[in-house]
């Protein structure tokens, strides 16, 4: 079931924990590899929804990996240890309670997964089945080991 966030979530960069909303986006500072251009990304910060504004001239291509960095410190924002093909960001809701959200960085690819420590809380996109078995697999064996 999707619902629209609040404007009381937070969205956090993992790193410096830097604020990433502006109002109904989150921001981010993009590099597309294939033509080294850099620029700013506004991707709705309602989880599933993957409208986006981005300057004029961005040219993202079909299957293109986008690279996805914190506008203020810089880090890259993959999700290390995870998939290469997939972005990290944090998340704190009204009450505070902090969550990891994973979501695909590969131009027309749509899935966002929203996890508490070892625990799939929600997931959205067409393109979630493919990454649902890698996370169910990936938290359980968190646990185990």
């Amino acid at each position: 079931m999707e619902k629209k966030n609040s404007l009381k979530e937070k969205f956090l960069c993992p790193h410096c924990r830097t604020h990433l909303r502006l109002r109904d986006n989150i921001i981010f500072k993009v590099e597309i590899p294939s033509t080294k251009q850099m620029g700013l990304l506004l991707l709705n910060s309602e989880l599933g929804n993957y409208n986006y504004i981005s300057q004029p001239d961005a040219k993202f291509k079909e299957g293109e990996k986008v690279e996805f960095y914190c506008p203020v410190c810089c880090a890259n924002l993959k999700a290390k240890g995870i998939d290469e093909n997939l972005v990290m960001i944090k998340m704190l809701d009204s009450e505070n309670k902090e969550y990891d959200i994973y979501f695909s960085k590969i131009t027309g690819v749509h899935t966002t997964f929203k996890i508490e420590k070892h625990n799939i809380i929600e997931h959205f996109g067409d393109n979630k089945s493919e990454y649902l078995r890698y996370f169910t697999a990936r938290l359980k064996m968190n646990l185990e080991g």
